[in-house]
């Protein structure tokens, strides 16, 4: 709809906070909310989700940097970028989607894990 409007998109979390990246490991459960618990790691590099977001319709992807080296890996990959085809992205969503809900820490409920 925004898109139709003419309307700027803005991209953020575009990482999850971590929770999506193969090198996040989940705290022990005892120490996570109950509404996001989860012992699952996640499943895609860093490059992988700045293409996936990347090549999704948006005006800007804000992305979060914790040193300056995460922010030359960025630079990097975004002069690399070439958007992902349909079957990239549809494969990247079937790896997330039994973690789909680790990456919700920001919402008051839980989605199903149809």
């Amino acid at each position: 709809m925004a898109l139709e409007k003419n309307l700027g998109i803005i991209g953020m979390k575009v990482a999850t906070r971590g929770r999506m990246l193969s090198t996040w490991t989940p705290p022990p459960l005892d120490e996570q909310p109950k509404r996001m618990a989860t012992d699952k790691p996640g499943t895609l590099t860093m490059k992988e989700s700045l293409f996936y977001n990347f090549s999704i319709p948006v005006s800007t992807n804000i992305v979060g940097c914790d040193n300056p080296q995460q922010v030359e890996e960025d630079v990097q990959w975004a002069g690399e970028f070439t958007p992902y085809n349909d079957a990239i992205m549809a494969g990247l969503e079937k790896r997330c989607k039994p973690i789909v809900n680790q990456g919700l820490y920001f919402r008051k409920g839980i989605i199903d894990r149809a």
